[in-house]
């Protein structure tokens, strides 16, 4: 009989971003005491590994955040470059660095999986950088679009079920076999997700400090964009077209991904609830027909509106952020509740458990949102994040219009100012 282990499994540290420096906002998602409790969480797994109970750390995808890198890019082609990056994520991150190499230094098994904030991490440049930091030891890097399996017990990021978030790994590969030759970068955009982080989020973050927070990056995210900052409607639209045109968009019945050279799947129930979120974007952010695409540059940003609301139309302001709140939660943030999940994550967890083979454990990351969801007798669990979250007024999560308006318009008077501290 094997020996009885114990796994532990965390998932999206997104370690990287530059600290807020001279007053300017920072685009670090994990800020140092959150760093510094991950670093005290892997010295206690490598602490019980030495009382005689072998150890596992999994970590489920985005231990690192590129897209958070200066400069900003939905994927840096470059393995120069990437490896600069990582270099830098690493000296800004050292405390848990320097507790991952203690923890594969003492026997602990530690194995990393590939995300969607780190996919340059399987370059040949970073991925070096990455075990040569780690030093020896039972260190094992997962990527290719692999999940971990051992016996009863599955693992893996989750947005491969994600249609914003599916990462292209046959342009990875030509990517890696270019790269490690010397030979020029290929051109890759990174998924739909991604360029909504570096054309949209990433742009307005010095004024809204908190937009890098709204995860996954996918539709339901859309209409509070554009209220926010209606002149990123068109980069919006962008990031939409991309995502109808990406390859791995038909999913089968058990939500996962099939058929990688279709293009062009027919429209389905889940297009059409993106397309559903684009339009309300649109009519949010120009009181306009959802067929309008005239230019919205001129159009003020909440932050400037919401000055003169106080004297002119704070209802109306109120009103548009509260529905496209509502919008986002109706998506995603209604499943707050640790013991319900979406479907997008929930039908292939139960279609892995159904599969023979005996799996009774899937655990996945991607939303930030922890979960533990039986199935049968069978579990689904979400490692959550070690990043910030954003709490969301309880009026929004529960639709009560008038109670969610109320507190939106404290949240509005604090976004002002940019205090998000509340």
């Amino acid at each position: 009989m094997p020996a009885e282990r114990t796994f532990f499994v965390i998932s999206d540290q997104h370690l990287g971003g530059s600290p807020a420096v001279d007053g300017r906002v920072g685009f670090e998602m994990c800020p140092k005491p959150n760093r510094e409790h991950l670093a005290h969480f892997i010295d206690y797994v490598r602490d019980q590994h030495g009382r005689g109970r072998p150890a596992h750390l999994i970590i489920a995808g985005d231990l690192v955040d590129f897209l958070a890198e200066r400069t900003f890019a939905s994927f840096t082609a470059s393995d120069d470059e990437a490896r600069r990056k990582l270099e830098a994520i690493m000296c800004r991150t050292e405390e848990v660095w320097n507790s991952l190499e203690n923890l594969a230094r003492s026997g602990v098994r530690l194995t990393i999986l590939l995300g969607n904030h780190d996919i340059e991490m399987s370059l040949p440049g970073p991925r070096r950088v990455l075990l040569d930091r780690l030093g020896p030891g039972r260190v094992e890097f997962i990527y290719d679009n692999q999940a971990f399996r051992d016996g009863p017990v599955l693992i893996e990021h989750g947005n491969r079920y994600d249609p914003w978030n599916v990462v292209s790994h046959h342009a990875l590969r030509r990517i890696r076999s270019v790269a490690s030759r010397g030979e020029d970068p290929v051109a890759f955009a990174g998924p739909p997700g991604s360029q909504l982080v570096a054309r949209v989020i990433n742009a307005i973050k010095e004024t809204y400090s908190f937009v890098d927070l709204l995860k996954p990056e996918e539709a339901g995210v859309l209409p509070l964009l554009a209220v926010l900052h209606p002149a990123s409607l068109d980069d919006i639209r962008a990031t939409y077209q991309a995502r109808k045109q990406m390859k791995e968009i038909a999913f089968d019945k058990n939500g996962r991904p099939v058929d990688p050279a279709n293009i062009a799947a027919k429209e389905n129930s889940l297009d059409r609830a993106d397309r559903e979120m684009v339009d309300l974007a649109v009519e949010l952010a120009t009181g306009a027909d959802p067929s309008n695409i005239a230019s919205v540059d001129e159009i003020r940003d909440y932050v400037e509106l919401w000055q003169l609301a106080r004297e002119r139309d704070e209802q109306r302001q109120l009103e548009r952020l509260y529905r496209a709140m509502r919008a986002r939660a109706t998506h995603t943030w209604s499943t707050l509740d640790v013991r319900t999940e979406v479907d997008t994550y929930l039908r292939p967890a139960t279609a892995a458990v159904a599969r023979p083979g005996g799996i009774t454990t899937v655990v996945m990351g991607h939303t930030h949102l922890a979960k533990r969801v039986p199935i049968g007798n069978a579990v689904y669990l979400n490692a959550g994040t070690w990043a910030d979250l954003m709490r969301v007024p309880e009026g929004v999560l529960r639709g009560d219009e008038a109670l969610a308006k109320a507190q939106l318009r404290t949240f509005s008077d604090d976004l002002r100012r940019n205090d998000l501290t509340a």
